[in-house]
């Protein structure tokens, strides 16, 4: 049995074809709709943020881990492994590793909550810590304590520090540059209103629960497609501006809501054309 349309009153048999493509384009406008919509961008920003965070504290360990090797040769020198010095050695790169841990953690808390961290005692630290374990592992490569000097091992003693060093560094321009990001499509997402209020009749001296009346939402193809949020919205700014006598315009919806601008045109004209099916004039 073929499904039906009505073009210029009479009764037209859409195709297996057309019926198709119909539901594709349904389906397009729907993902359309959600990937464009601006929570959608700020929960990617988010996740997005969280993966990169993890992916760097995953290589500033591994780099950590290396340097923990240089320090060691640098404080052990050519002690022997029965020397109490010998182990205690192992555990100078990890406390300063640990406070630059405690460190970075911090600010970069504070900057996912937008707070900018701009101290120059926390500067001075991290730049002490790292500055610290770079010329501890250069030393221990350019004065191995067994063996002779082998310029692999200077250069990467002197790299590797540094590239931790500049892990460092950017780790916090990447949390607050994420986060900026994350409050710029927050800033377009219109919070759900609840601007339903008690509208009690003159006749009455006290409502009924039939009395209360709620914004009622406009009937439209337009309208029916955006998200629940926006059409609360949408909703009350239409019965205010029609309650008003007036037709609800661009303007109204623009301050409240962020749509394309096609279907910006395209909702306002069928908000004004019905409101529950009565006719509105300017």
């Amino acid at each position: 049995m073929f499904w039906k349309r009505k073009i210029e009153g009479e009764d037209t048999p859409r195709s297996r074809r057309v019926r198709a493509l119909a539901d594709q384009l349904d389906e397009a406008r729907d993902v359309h709709r959600l990937s464009t919509d601006p929570m959608l961008g700020a929960v990617t920003a988010d996740r997005f943020r969280v993966s990169i965070t993890r992916t760097m504290w995953v290589f500033l360990a591994i780099g950590l881990g290396f340097t923990t090797t240089g320090v060691h040769d640098f404080l052990a020198g050519d002690r022997p492994i029965a020397d109490p010095l010998w182990w205690g050695a192992w555990l100078a790169e990890p406390a300063l590793a640990g406070i630059l841990v405690t460190l970075l953690r911090w600010e970069a808390s504070m900057l996912s909550h937008g707070v900018t961290v701009d101290v120059k005692p926390v500067r001075y630290l991290k730049r002490l810590l790292l500055g610290a374990t770079l010329v501890a592992n250069v030393w221990a490569g350019l004065a191995p304590a067994h063996g002779e000097v082998s310029k692999g091992m200077v250069f990467f003693h002197l790299v590797i520090p540094l590239v931790v060093f500049l892990l460092a560094e950017v780790m916090p321009v990447i949390q607050q540059t994420c986060t900026r990001v994350r409050e710029q499509a927050l800033a377009t997402v219109t919070a759900p209103t609840r601007e339903n209020t008690v509208r009690q009749t003159a006749a009455s001296p006290a409502a009924t629960p039939a009395e209360i009346q709620t914004p009622r939402a406009p009937t439209s193809a337009t309208f029916a497609k955006l998200p629940a949020s926006i059409r609360t919205t949408v909703t009350s700014i239409t019965e205010t501006a029609h309650d008003a006598g007036r037709p609800v315009t661009a303007a109204d919806l623009t301050t409240r809501v962020n749509l394309p601008e096609a279907m910006l045109t395209t909702l306002v004209d069928e908000l004004n054309a019905s409101i529950n099916h009565h006719p509105v004039t300017a």
